[in-house]
C-alpha cells in the first residue's frame, strides 16, 4: 500500500470507526476540555487527511509518472488504470467530481457558517434593543418571557440573554452561576465553535464523524462552562440554578430562543449528576491518560503509517 492508500485508510478510520470510540471515552465529562480537543483534533486530522490524499492523486495524474499513478490508489483505482486511455480518463473523471464535491462542500459550509453568525448577531442586536440592561451584571439584558430561561448569543458585541421569570425565580447568587456560566461560554467561543460543528454536520451529513462530534461537544462545553461558574460561585449555586431552570413550563413565545446557548437546553440529567456527585479525582485522572493515549495515537499514527507506507 502507497502513502496516499494509507492516508486515504487513515482517514476512512478517523472518519467512520473513531466516533463511536470517542464517544465512549468523552461521555461523563470527567475531563470536558481534554474531550472537546481531542474530539477537535481528530477532526482537522481527518480533513487534512482527505485533502493530502487527493491532492497527491492529483499530483501523480499532473506529472505524469507512468504507471505511479496505480500506485498511488487502492487496487480498484489500478484496475481502473489499466483498462488504458478509457480507464485513464474515467480516473480523471472522479478527480474531477472529487474536487467539485469539495468545493461544493467547502462552499455549503461557509454559507451554512455566514447564516448562522448572520442570525447570531441579528438576535445579540435585537435582545440589547429590547432588552432592559442589568446594573449589577454589565452586557447582561433581561427579556419579559413567562419561561424561566438564560442563554448567551455570539454577536457584535455579544449577549446574555436572562428572561424576567428567570429573575423572578432565581435568588443572587444563583443569578450569578447562571451569568458567570454563560460569561465562560461566550470567552472560550463556545457558541462559534457550535456554529462550525453543526455547519459540517449539514454539509456531511452521511459521514458520522461531524454529527457525531455535535452531538458530543455540545454537552462537553455546557460542562466546561458549569466547571468555570462552579469556580466562581460554588457548586451548590450552580446545580440550584441548573434544576431551577430546568423546571417544565410555558414555551417561549415565537421562537425567542433560536440561537442561544442556553444554561439549561443541554444535557441537563447528566451535568446536574455530575455536579451533585462531584468529579471523582481517580475517575478524572483515569479519563484524562485515556483521552491523552487516545491523542497521541492519533497524532503519531501519520508519522508512522507515512515511514511504513513510503514506496
Amino acid at each position: 500500500m502507497t502513502a496516499v492508500g494509507c492516508l486515504l485508510g487513515y482517514a476512512a478510520v478517523l472518519t467512520f470507526a473513531a466516533p463511536a470510540v470517542l464517544t465512549r471515552l468523552t461521555r461523563g465529562g470527567a475531563s470536558p476540555r481534554l474531550g472537546v480537543a481531542l474530539w477537535l483534533s481528530t477532526i482537522g486530522l481527518a480533513v487534512a487527511a482527505w485533502l493530502a490524499a487527493g491532492v497527491g492523486i492529483a499530483a501523480a495524474f499532473v506529472m505524469g509518472h507512468g504507471p505511479a499513478p496505480a500506485r498511488f490508489c487502492l487496487h480498484l483505482l489500478v484496475a481502473v488504470h489499466h483498462l488504458g486511455p478509457v480507464g485513464d480518463l474515467a480516473l480523471a473523471g472522479g478527480l474531477g467530481a472529487a474536487a467539485v464535491a469539495s468545493m461544493v462542500v467547502l462552499r455549503r459550509t461557509a454559507g451554512t457558517v455566514r447564516r448562522f453568525w448572520s442570525r447570531s448577531v441579528e438576535h445579540a442586536g435585537a435582545a440589547r434593543i429590547l432588552g432592559a440592561p442589568t446594573t449589577p451584571h454589565p452586557g447582561v439584558v433581561v427579556l419579559p418571557a413567562p419561561r424561566a430561561a438564560a442563554y448567551c448569543v455570539a454577536g457584535r458585541p455579544d449577549a446574555i440573554v436572562v428572561t424576567s421569570a428567570a429573575v423572578d425565580v432565581l435568588p443572587g447568587p444563583q443569578l450569578a452561576a447562571v451569568v458567570a456560566h454563560e460569561r465562560a461560554h461566550l470567552a472560550a467561543r463556545h457558541p462559534q465553535l457550535m456554529m462550525v460543528l453543526r455547519a459540517l454536520a449539514a454539509a456531511m451529513p452521511r459521514l458520522p464523524l461531524f454529527g457525531a462530534a455535535v452531538r458530543a461537544v455540545a454537552p462537553l462545553v455546557e460542562m466546561c462552562a458549569d466547571d468555570e461558574a462552579t469556580r466562581r460561585c460554588g457548586r451548590d449555586a450552580v446545580l440550584s440554578s441548573l434544576v431551577t431552570l430546568a423546571r417544565p413550563a410555558r414555551p417561549p413565545a415565537s421562537g425567542a430562543m433560536g440561537s442561544g446557548m442556553g444554561v439549561a437546553d443541554v444535557a441537563v440529567t447528566s451535568r446536574a449528576w455530575r455536579l451533585a456527585a462531584g468529579v471523582d479525582a481517580a475517575e478524572r485522572l483515569r479519563q484524562q491518560v485515556a483521552l491523552l493515549a487516545a491523542f497521541t495515537v492519533i497524532v503519531c499514527l501519520p508519522g508512522a503509517l507515512t515511514f511504513v507506507c513510503h514506496p
